[in-house]
């Protein structure tokens, strides 16, 4: 039998990985709390041959923590937003000033993007206010970032570590 390896790059270093490694990351996607022995139970090996993968994962950045997903409407965050942002280069008190923006709490995502957009950020914040309040300090000096929000008014399907968040089934 043949067996596959596929070579990803993480921070630009070459990480190869086996059907095996393959199949324990996917069983922690599904539940990243699932115990070595366990997952030893599901692909066949024994448990110590599994926490040695697991240790190699984690030292290669394959696998990079475990949390836990938890409804953000528990934690009084109603708003789910995206917002676009587009300016001129950050100078170094500017990248100060987006990096203590992207550090708050209600930041989920900050993505460098191709198109009309320099940036794309998910938001979840506790209202409009405090979505106001943030992107005011995108368009504030120093950033002086010009922006675009869209505020999600339903979410259809929304995974997160591999857990499926839900969204509706409905049209």
């Amino acid at each position: 039998m043949l067996e596959r390896t596929i070579r990803h790059h993480i921070a630009r270093v070459a990480v190869e990985l086996d059907e095996l490694d393959l199949r324990i990351v996917s069983l922690l996607l599904k539940d990243g709390r699932t115990p070595a022995a366990q997952i030893a139970e599901q692909i066949g090996l024994s448990r110590p041959a599994v926490a040695d993968r697991l240790d190699k994962l984690e030292r290669q950045g394959v696998v990079r923590g475990t949390t836990a997903v938890v409804d953000p409407v528990a934690l009084g965050r109603n708003i789910t937003a995206f917002v676009a942002a587009r300016g001129a280069t950050l100078s170094s008190a500017a990248w100060k000033k987006f990096r203590e923006v992207m550090s708050r709490d209600e930041v989920l995502e900050v993505h460098t993007v191709a198109g009309d957009d320099c940036y794309l950020m998910k938001v979840r914040a506790e209202s409009i206010g405090a979505l106001n309040t943030l992107v005011q300090q995108l368009s504030a000096a120093p950033l002086s970032l010009s922006t675009r929000t869209t505020i999600v008014m339903q979410t259809h399907c929304e995974k997160v570590g591999g857990i499926d968040l839900g969204g509706t089934d409905e049209a």
